[in-house]
């Protein structure tokens, strides 16, 4: 395992040695070595995260190139566009019947 030298403030370097005293870890090392891994989490779901925007965000700009899309001038744009989308809901979420057969 490679070593290495870091500097720390001595508002974490007193967080280390407050999460070894406390028994929660062993020591130093293990303290970073827990903070590493879990920053680590993080990038790799940020970046999921912005993958994920990316993805949309080019659908959106996809579906305005084929022209589907809706403007939106003003409050009764707007409540036009929800009454639709509230209809269309309702028709997917309505029970089916059995058919006979």
């Amino acid at each position: 395992m490679a070593g290495r030298n870091f500097s720390l403030t001595k508002h974490l370097s007193e967080f280390v040695d407050n999460e070894v005293s406390s028994g929660r870890h062993q020591t130093a090392s293990e303290v970073i070595r827990e903070a590493l891994r879990r920053y680590e989490d993080d990038v790799v779901a940020e970046r999921a995260s912005i993958a994920v925007l990316e993805k949309v965000a080019a659908e959106g700009d996809a579906a305005i190139e084929r022209g589907d899309y809706t403007l939106i001038r003003g409050p009764g744009d707007s409540q036009e566009l929800l009454d639709r989308l509230n209809a269309r809901a309702a028709r997917k979420s309505a029970p089916t019947s059995p058919r006979n057969g």
